[in-house]
């Protein structure tokens, strides 16, 4: 598992660790949540994990409350945007084309054009993470202890996909913080920043557009950046559980067209989007 990111002495006695404490309780989210999706209550929250060099080092940052649609886009709903001239079609893989699957082979400017056609927008790193992990920040979207097939669709003894060498039905497995579904295993899901190789402390590091309120990560995931990955989430039916922890991260070419392992969701804030001018 992840380090807890404690930091190395004790900050008990600490008015600004108390003061911390007391801004990491979530904030509260509106009644009602657009169709689809969930709620994800904002704050102060320790991102990141000493598991890995690229997952650290750990900080706290903030993120605003946001909404995050509750399962991947799936073949049906992207078929919608590639039916409206808006999205490009996806690379025909035989046994990933069910309409509740999650749509694969995913460039990162097609879930980019595919959230924007809905009036959304792909999360941004963080957003990402404080869906995966919810209030408690545990390792996995279920908690800290590690789990089966049961519980996340990944590779194990018997093969990828739990042995069944593809993805699953969207919402099949039980849901995690926030009410969302599969944020561990079954695609990996495109976000909206570029990827740097750490935090802080190594060459390349993401630094303060990694950190603070609100971070958006290297060039603030303009569409042109010296980075040339973008970051992908959560593992997938490809990877064992080890790539399906809140904090995992890669970084990948965005021009991937192939690549069965890649899908995405979307998210908004909590003001809907002002029409277009």
């Amino acid at each position: 598992g992840g380090g807890t990111g404690a930091g190395p002495a004790d900050a008990s006695n600490d008015p600004e660790a108390s003061a911390m404490d007391a801004r990491r309780a979530p904030a509260a989210c509106p009644a009602e949540a657009p169709e689809g999706m969930a709620c994800v209550g904002g704050g102060w929250f320790l991102r990141g994990s000493e598991r890995a060099p690229n997952e650290g080092p750990p900080v706290e940052v903030f993120v605003e409350t946001f909404f995050m649609e509750r399962h991947e886009v799936t073949n049906a709903a992207y078929a919608e945007c590639v039916e409206a001239g808006v999205c490009e079609p996806p690379f025909p893989y035989r046994a990933f084309r069910r309409p509740r699957q999650p749509v694969v082979a995913m460039r990162w400017e097609d879930a980019d054009a595919y959230c924007r056609w809905r009036g959304r927008r792909l999360p941004t790193e963080v957003e990402w993470e404080r869906g995966a992990r919810g209030p408690e920040n545990t390792t996995y979207p279920w908690g800290d202890d590690p789990a089966g097939c049961d519980r996340v669709h990944v590779r194990d003894r018997r093969g990828h996909g739990c042995g069944t060498e593809t993805t699953r039905e969207v919402g099949t497995l039980p849901a995690g913080h926030w009410g969302l579904f599969d944020m561990a295993g079954n695609v990996d899901e495109w976000v909206a920043d570029w990827y740097a190789p750490c935090f802080e402390g190594c060459p390349g590091a993401c630094g303060e557009a990694c950190a603070g309120e609100e971070p958006r990560g290297p060039c603030d995931g303009a569409p042109e950046c010296r980075n040339r990955l973008r970051v992908v989430r959560g593992g997938s039916w490809w990877w064992p559980l080890d790539h399906a922890t809140g904090a995992f991260r890669r970084g990948k070419p965005p021009a991937n067209g192939v690549h069965h392992r890649y899908g995405f969701r979307c998210a908004r804030d909590l003001a809907p989007p002002r029409p277009s001018e």
